[in-house]
Protein backbone atom coordinates (compact mmCIF):
# COMPACT_ATOMS: atom_id res chain seq x y z
CA UNK A 1 0.00 0.00 0.00
CA UNK A 2 1.71 2.95 -0.93
CA UNK A 3 1.22 6.85 0.54
CA UNK A 4 -0.59 9.25 -1.76
CA UNK A 5 1.15 12.96 -1.04
CA UNK A 6 -1.42 15.75 -2.01
CA UNK A 7 0.55 19.01 -2.24
CA UNK A 8 -1.55 22.31 -2.37
CA UNK A 9 0.60 25.18 -3.79
CA UNK A 10 0.49 28.01 -1.51
CA UNK A 11 -0.99 31.32 -3.55
CA UNK A 12 -2.99 32.69 -0.44
CA UNK A 13 -0.12 34.59 1.14
CA UNK A 14 -1.06 37.27 -1.22
CA UNK A 15 -4.31 37.39 -0.34
CA UNK A 16 -4.10 38.15 3.60
CA UNK A 17 -1.88 41.04 3.02
CA UNK A 18 -3.58 42.78 0.11
CA UNK A 19 -6.97 42.60 1.12
CA UNK A 20 -7.09 43.59 4.72
CA UNK A 21 -8.32 47.14 4.34
CA UNK A 22 -11.39 45.23 2.96
CA UNK A 23 -14.10 46.30 4.63
CA UNK A 24 -12.80 49.73 5.07
CA UNK A 25 -15.94 52.31 5.62
CA UNK A 26 -15.81 54.95 3.03
CA UNK A 27 -14.72 58.09 4.68
CA UNK A 28 -17.61 60.30 5.39
CA UNK A 29 -16.52 64.02 5.46
CA UNK A 30 -20.22 65.41 4.52
CA UNK A 31 -23.54 64.99 5.75
CA UNK A 32 -25.29 62.21 4.24
CA UNK A 33 -27.05 62.55 1.43
CA UNK A 34 -29.72 61.33 -0.37
CA UNK A 35 -29.31 59.28 -3.53
CA UNK A 36 -29.05 60.63 -6.63
CA UNK A 37 -31.98 59.95 -9.04
CA UNK A 38 -29.84 58.94 -11.88
CA UNK A 39 -26.71 57.29 -11.38
CA UNK A 40 -25.63 58.70 -14.67
CA UNK A 41 -25.11 62.14 -13.18
CA UNK A 42 -22.74 60.91 -10.56
CA UNK A 43 -18.82 60.61 -11.41
CA UNK A 44 -17.68 57.41 -11.69
CA UNK A 45 -15.73 57.26 -8.13
CA UNK A 46 -18.40 57.94 -6.66
CA UNK A 47 -20.79 55.01 -7.98
CA UNK A 48 -18.10 52.95 -7.55
CA UNK A 49 -17.75 53.85 -3.75
CA UNK A 50 -21.96 53.08 -3.89
CA UNK A 51 -21.49 49.82 -5.73
CA UNK A 52 -18.99 49.30 -2.27
CA UNK A 53 -21.31 50.36 0.13
CA UNK A 54 -24.15 48.55 -1.15
CA UNK A 55 -23.27 45.14 -0.65
CA UNK A 56 -19.59 45.43 -2.78
CA UNK A 57 -17.63 45.14 0.12
CA UNK A 58 -19.04 42.99 2.09
CA UNK A 59 -18.76 40.23 -1.36
CA UNK A 60 -14.88 41.15 -1.14
CA UNK A 61 -14.44 40.71 2.49
CA UNK A 62 -16.63 37.61 2.15
CA UNK A 63 -14.39 35.78 -0.66
CA UNK A 64 -11.51 36.87 1.25
CA UNK A 65 -12.87 35.06 4.32
CA UNK A 66 -13.44 32.02 2.63
CA UNK A 67 -10.06 32.31 1.10
CA UNK A 68 -8.57 32.14 3.90
CA UNK A 69 -10.51 28.93 5.25
CA UNK A 70 -9.38 27.17 2.12
CA UNK A 71 -6.14 28.43 2.84
CA UNK A 72 -6.17 27.12 6.23
CA UNK A 73 -7.79 23.47 4.94
CA UNK A 74 -4.31 23.45 2.56
CA UNK A 75 -2.19 23.44 5.29
CA UNK A 76 -1.59 20.57 6.04
CA UNK A 77 -4.34 19.24 3.69
CA UNK A 78 -7.67 18.40 4.77
CA UNK A 79 -9.72 17.17 2.42
CA UNK A 80 -12.91 17.37 4.51
CA UNK A 81 -12.04 20.78 5.51
CA UNK A 82 -11.17 21.39 1.64
CA UNK A 83 -14.63 20.20 0.38
CA UNK A 84 -16.68 22.67 3.28
CA UNK A 85 -14.77 25.58 2.85
CA UNK A 86 -14.50 25.51 -1.31
CA UNK A 87 -18.51 24.31 -1.29
CA UNK A 88 -18.83 27.90 0.95
CA UNK A 89 -16.93 29.65 -1.23
CA UNK A 90 -18.49 28.22 -4.71
CA UNK A 91 -21.72 29.79 -3.06
CA UNK A 92 -20.70 33.48 -2.03
CA UNK A 93 -19.09 34.00 -5.21
CA UNK A 94 -22.91 32.56 -6.98
CA UNK A 95 -24.28 35.31 -4.78
CA UNK A 96 -21.46 37.83 -5.65
CA UNK A 97 -22.30 37.28 -9.38
CA UNK A 98 -25.67 37.52 -8.51
CA UNK A 99 -25.56 41.03 -6.85
CA UNK A 100 -25.54 44.52 -8.23
CA UNK A 101 -23.44 45.08 -11.52
CA UNK A 102 -20.13 47.11 -10.92
CA UNK A 103 -20.64 50.54 -12.47
CA UNK A 104 -17.25 50.91 -13.14
CA UNK A 105 -16.49 49.60 -17.03
CA UNK A 106 -12.63 48.38 -16.23
CA UNK A 107 -13.61 47.29 -12.07
CA UNK A 108 -16.41 45.36 -13.52
CA UNK A 109 -14.33 43.47 -15.66
CA UNK A 110 -11.52 42.82 -13.12
CA UNK A 111 -14.20 41.80 -10.67
CA UNK A 112 -15.65 39.16 -13.23
CA UNK A 113 -12.41 37.89 -13.92
CA UNK A 114 -11.82 37.56 -10.18
CA UNK A 115 -15.05 35.85 -9.87
CA UNK A 116 -14.76 33.35 -12.66
CA UNK A 117 -11.44 32.24 -11.97
CA UNK A 118 -12.06 32.21 -8.33
CA UNK A 119 -15.10 30.09 -9.30
CA UNK A 120 -12.90 27.89 -11.22
CA UNK A 121 -10.77 27.21 -8.43
CA UNK A 122 -13.28 26.61 -6.15
CA UNK A 123 -14.94 24.03 -8.32
CA UNK A 124 -11.21 22.40 -8.85
CA UNK A 125 -10.88 22.09 -5.22
CA UNK A 126 -14.24 20.58 -4.68
CA UNK A 127 -12.95 17.95 -7.42
CA UNK A 128 -9.94 17.71 -5.84
CA UNK A 129 -11.13 16.94 -2.20
CA UNK A 130 -13.39 14.02 -3.22
CA UNK A 131 -11.00 12.58 -5.98
CA UNK A 132 -7.90 13.29 -3.89
CA UNK A 133 -6.67 14.11 -7.71
CA UNK A 134 -3.38 16.32 -7.62
CA UNK A 135 -4.50 17.69 -11.11
CA UNK A 136 -7.79 19.41 -10.13
CA UNK A 137 -5.17 20.91 -6.76
CA UNK A 138 -2.99 22.37 -9.22
CA UNK A 139 -5.77 23.36 -11.32
CA UNK A 140 -6.90 24.85 -8.28
CA UNK A 141 -3.71 26.71 -7.53
CA UNK A 142 -3.01 28.07 -10.94
CA UNK A 143 -7.11 29.39 -11.26
CA UNK A 144 -6.77 31.04 -7.43
CA UNK A 145 -3.72 32.68 -8.08
CA UNK A 146 -5.46 34.95 -11.60
CA UNK A 147 -8.43 35.41 -9.30
CA UNK A 148 -6.80 36.80 -6.06
CA UNK A 149 -4.49 38.93 -8.55
CA UNK A 150 -7.89 40.65 -10.10
CA UNK A 151 -9.73 40.48 -6.76
CA UNK A 152 -6.47 42.29 -5.39
CA UNK A 153 -6.91 45.04 -8.13
CA UNK A 154 -10.29 45.84 -7.57
CA UNK A 155 -9.58 46.47 -3.59
CA UNK A 156 -6.92 48.28 -3.96
CA UNK A 157 -8.55 50.49 -6.79
CA UNK A 158 -11.41 50.51 -3.63
CA UNK A 159 -8.67 51.66 -1.47
CA UNK A 160 -7.51 54.41 -3.65
CA UNK A 161 -11.55 55.63 -4.32
CA UNK A 162 -11.90 55.98 -0.34
CA UNK A 163 -8.36 57.89 -0.44
CA UNK A 164 -9.34 60.60 -2.72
Amino acid sequence: MSTRTITIPAVLTITAIALTACGTQTKTDEPAKKPAKSSASKDPAQQFLDWADNGGSESIDTIATDLGAVDKASHPVDLAGLRESCSTLTADIEAAQGGDSMPDTAMAKRWDLALKHLGNSATACTEGSISEDQASFDLMASEMDIGIKHLNAVNKHLDEVIAD
